[in-house]
């Protein structure tokens, strides 16, 4: 059974289809799920990935940079583009993964002259960690890296 299947003159590579349709659904997974979860005393808040302490309104840039990934695949006029796209779509990922390790490392860091101090501002109590979206964007980032390497070997 061959993978590659024709409509009309159109060529489908059904597992690029496939490989390109996970990272695109991954990718509006990471910005509908929280990343990372504030708990603060008494209760607890979770960051998604288009608030503003993270990146936005430029999340929704992931999704559209992997939609048009996809799109590279159907579209016979846009396959000369498809690095470009998987190119994007990386370094938007990047951007994510780092804004969100920036975040979570800022609050785990601790003032050397606020050691034996009590905390006197409302984020020093906060404690700041991963949330199950965190796997959506981590896999979004390594299939963007996995993407981007075969496209660019072809």
């Amino acid at each position: 059974m061959s993978r590659v299947r024709r409509i009309g003159t159109t060529r489908l590579d059904l597992s690029e289809i496939m490989k390109r349709g996970a990272l695109a659904v991954l990718s509006v997974l990471a910005v509908l799920l929280p990343i990372l979860k504030i708990n603060f005393p008494g209760e607890t808040n979770e960051l998604v990935l288009r608030d503003i302490q993270l990146l936005g309104g430029a999340a929704y840039l992931l999704p559209a940079a992997f939609l048009c990934g996809l799109a590279t695949v159907i579209v016979h006029g846009m396959r000369v583009h498809a690095r470009f796209a998987d190119i994007a779509g990386l370094i938007i990922a990047f951007a994510a993964v780092s804004r969100a390790v920036y975040t979570l490392g800022s609050s785990v860091r601790e003032d050397a002259t606020a050691v034996d101090a009590s905390p006197q501002r409302l984020d020093q109590l906060a404690q700041v960690s991963l949330s199950y979206g965190s796997i959506a964007l981590l896999l979004v980032l390594f299939g963007a890296l996995w993407q981007l390497r075969k496209s660019w070997r072809s």
